[in-house]
């Protein structure tokens, strides 16, 4: 991935089109500007990701931009038309124009080139996991160029659940003069078959038994389908004189046609427990949003100034709710018991729209070889409408400013200090399966963001980051009455460390450590009832990524990763913690020519060690982490 500068979008570039179909190429751990999140095509690397970040989702908190430009996602964008994202925290939100807490998520895209390529993917692991995968460009005219793709997977789960995923995309790149620019993408993914593996939730203060990992302890009618789709168009116009428009509209739906859910309630330490499963109707998400953004760009001497004026805006309409659970009866975790699928009678669904719009202004002052200065205010309009069956409409709205500022100076040659504060207005997720009100989206909250840290940069393209930080959010947790709501306050004060680059000829390093110290407080807390420690938050986690590619091997490269994480809090009372978790994976990779068709070959072995480790979620749900497994992966761009 071609990871996008702040100088590269301030300069008006929408995308990079060299080549962009070529994925022989793809190398997360060479692009890695930090360790904070990388992804490449189908490569990623780093503690952080769209879905994790100091602890919380970038995804879940809606801060997902594409190509810089806001976005609300509702489904995953995938590989044909996306090339990677980075996830934007510390000193590289520095100068992003309206960073925000939890950080950002910055996705990237696949645009095509005037060159004809045709990339193939063909790749496999271990049980019964496959895919195929064919992406293409070309140019149309000297203006125009067009890609599309299209490809099937089938996903052998860790857990021993199955699901065959299509899917298909098309991106086009239109050049009418040097100054202006259109690019408008599609994407679809029809996620079939989609097995629910039983989730376990322990009745008090222990950990279940271990169970045996990679067999399916479901029901086989337990099967849901889904559609996710997102579609939309960027623009770029260069009006001369250092002032650029960029604009872009996107949609972005899920469809949940059918869902299920099989959990193993009141675990005892004995691994017997209450079975119940549930199923729900057809659920939809579907959101509008969009950014225009003017820029100017001022340079004088060795001072240089970038103002961004933004406007951007969101419609979201979400259908949920009406499921029906049964009661199965007794049972034991790691024992699978068929039963018949019950005939199901659901209830009325519950619909909401969320309407949110905000104007900003943003600044961002450099001094060569002294630092930067980074202003930002948005005021944001924001209301959300919910029709709950039985019940009159209600009405939440806020309108709040909300503002960030941050600095970074030049100490000595190679090392800058920096300091942050962002305030934001953040969607807060939804209630997860196991809760009654399983898909009810919570309202969205102020939160809020301090960073500060050190950048050395120890030689060209080798950059190390020591950084602290502070996000504070509403809490949000299933309480006594199996309802998922806001619990008081949480606090994530944590120190990041990051170490990537070149350690030497042909050695790439990507390694980082994060330590949250993470904190609930509010009335329940004070009262006994909720723990101080918040559920399935890493308390730390580690990684150490290296790959050796010499040029003497001649395209041919060995890589490892380790990774370390601290033990979770199960319960809202703190009354037990699980163990903490280590995992080694060990990888190869070649380079070669099919013809004249540049190609690459990758294996990787994970859990090399074969440890075995739960995992678990924010709600309390007990997951066995993977076993040792393989995956392998065959590319050619003809």
């Amino acid at each position: 991935m071609r990871v996008m500068t702040w100088a590269a979008i301030a300069a008006g570039c929408c995308i990079s089109v060299e080549a962009a179909a070529q994925r022989a190429s793809d190398d997360a751990v060479k692009a890695a500007e930090d360790a904070f999140g990388t992804t490449v095509g189908n490569e990623q690397t780093g503690l952080y990701g769209p879905y994790e970040a100091r602890g919380f989702s970038p995804v879940e908190a809606g801060n997902v931009r594409i190509e810089g430009l806001y976005f609300d996602q509702q489904s995953e964008l995938n590989s044909h038309v996306q090339r990677g994202n980075t996830v934007r925290v510390g000193i590289s939100a520095q100068s992003y124009a309206f960073p925000a807490p939890t950080g950002v998520a910055d996705f990237t895209l696949n645009v095509p080139g005037a060159a004809p390529i045709m990339s193939a993917r063909v790749g496999g692991g271990q049980y019964d996991t496959w895919l195929v995968e064919l992406n293409g460009q070309t140019a149309v005219t000297s203006k125009l160029n067009v890609g599309a793709g299209a490809g099937v997977i089938r996903i052998d789960n860790s857990e021993g659940s199955k699901n065959l995923q299509w899917t298909a995309g098309a991106i086009f790149n239109l050049r009418p003069s040097d100054a202006a620019e259109v690019t408008g993408f599609w994407s679809q993914l029809e996620d079939c078959h989609n097995e629910q593996q039983t989730r376990i939730l322990p009745g008090g203060g222990w950990a279940p038994p271990e169970v045996k990992r990679h067999t399916f302890y479901g029901q086989g009618w337990s099967s849901g389908d889904c559609r996710e789709s997102n579609g939309g168009f960027l623009g770029r116009y260069n009006f001369g004189n250092d002032w650029n428009l960029r604009a872009g509209i996107f949609r972005s739906e899920r469809i949940q046609h059918k869902s299920y859910g099989d959990i193993m309630r009141n675990v005892k330490p004995d691994g017997t427990g209450e079975h119940y499963v549930f199923k729900a109707p057809r659920s939809a998400f579907t959101s509008y949003s969009g950014e225009v953004r003017l820029q100017k760009v001022v340079t004088a001497g060795e001072f240089r100034h970038t103002i961004d004026a933004s406007v951007r805006g969101r419609n979201v309409d979400r259908l949920f709710g009406g499921a029906d659970t049964r009661y199965l009866g007794p049972g034991r975790i790691g024992v699978q018991i068929g039963f018949p699928e019950p005939s199901w009678t659901f209830g009325p669904q519950t619909s909401n729209e969320t309407k949110q719009g905000a104007a900003g202004l943003s600044y961002f002052g450099q001094w060569a070889n002294v630092g930067g200065i980074t202003l930002g205010a948005q005021k944001v309009d924001y209301r959300r409408d919910t029709m709950e069956p039985g019940r009159p409409m209600s009405r939440a709205t806020d309108k709040p400013w909300l503002y960030n500022a941050g600095v970074s100076v030049v100490i000595a040659k190679g090392l800058a200090a920096y300091a942050g504060y962002t305030r934001g207005l953040e969607e807060t997720g939804t209630a997860p399966d196991i809760a009654a009100n399983r898909g009810e989206a919570m309202p969205a909250a102020l939160t809020k963001q301090i960073d500060a840290g050190l950048r050395y940069t120890l030689k060209p393209g080798m950059n190390l980051v020591v950084g602290v930080f502070e996000v504070k959010k509403p809490y949000f947790n299933v309480g006594p009455a199996n309802v998922y709501g806001p619990f008081g306050a949480v606090r994530h004060r944590g120190l990041e460390t990051s170490l990537t680059g070149e350690i030497l000829p042909g050695l790439n390093v990507v390694a980082g450590m994060v330590l949250i110290q993470a904190r609930v407080s509010g009335d329940e807390v004070d009262r006994g009832l909720l723990g101080k420690v918040p559920v399935g938050v890493w308390p730390r986690q580690s990684l150490v990524q290296l790959q050796y590619a010499p040029k003497a091997w001649t395209g041919f490269g060995i890589d490892t990763a380790f990774y370390d994480g601290g033990g979770q809090m199960t319960t809202p009372d703190n009354a037990f913690k699980s163990k903490g978790y280590k995992e080694l994976m060990a990888g190869l990779r070649y380079a070669f020519k099919i013809g004249e068709a540049p190609a690459s070959f990758r294996f990787q072995v994970h859990n090399v060690t074969n440890s075995y480790g739960w995992e678990i979620g924010n709600a309390g749900a007990w997951f066995p982490r993977a076993n040792i497994r393989y995956t392998t992966n065959l590319f050619v761009d003809f």
